[in-house]
């Protein structure tokens, strides 16, 4: 069989094509943001809570909330991949930073006592490079926006107690996460991208 030769409006549109099809498989993304969004807030208002108004001698229990994310986003994402008809070279990356950042996360809160327990700058930065780059994959600026807030923030926060890095991480993710989460998700809902 014989190969046809595009024209260039071919070509523009089976590329703006690719590019929505792309789009469209990102976009329902938002249940991971939204998900891990709600998740980073709570654990962290409440951390801050705990610590600044309680005597109670574990106020970082909230966090333990991650574990309850982590199967979650394992279950949710191993449904999802078996109903994906075509597994591209760009979902293997997308999943593959996302569980890079994430193994980093726990080895920087995993060894958090080495470091004065001051966590919270380093994971705003792993978390503003997998926005921002999850962002540029998708086309979608605002999370590209969120991911430059979380590196702002994780300046700031370097200069901050503990407590005071928990609220500076629940407005981070507010911004990051969920704001980006709740636009993707009504996209989706409106425009099926």
């Amino acid at each position: 069989m014989e190969e046809k030769e595009l024209t260039p409006q071919e070509s523009m549109a089976l590329i703006q094509s690719m590019i929505g099809k792309a789009r469209k498989r990102y976009s329902d993304n938002s249940f991971f943001f939204l998900l891990w969004g709600w998740i980073v807030l709570v654990a962290s208002v409440g951390h801050y809570y705990l610590s600044t108004f309680t005597d109670f001698e574990y106020p970082f229990i909230g966090w333990s909330l991650t574990i309850v994310g982590a199967i979650v986003s394992g279950v949710v994402g191993a449904r999802r991949g078996k109903k994906s008809q075509v597994k591209n070279y760009t979902d293997k990356m997308y999943a593959w930073l996302w569980f890079s950042l994430g193994m980093a996360m726990f080895t920087i809160v995993f060894n958090g006592q080495l470091i004065g327990w001051n966590t919270v700058p380093f994971i705003l930065l792993l978390a503003g490079v997998g926005t921002a780059v999850s962002g540029a994959m998708m086309g979608f600026r605002p999370l590209q926006i969120g991911g430059l807030v979380f590196w702002i923030l994780a300046f700031i926060a370097f200069r901050q107690p503990e407590n005071y890095q928990m609220l500076i991480l629940a407005g981070g993710i507010a911004i990051g996460y969920l704001v980006p989460g709740y636009i993707m998700k009504a996209n989706f809902r409106k425009h099926g991208v």
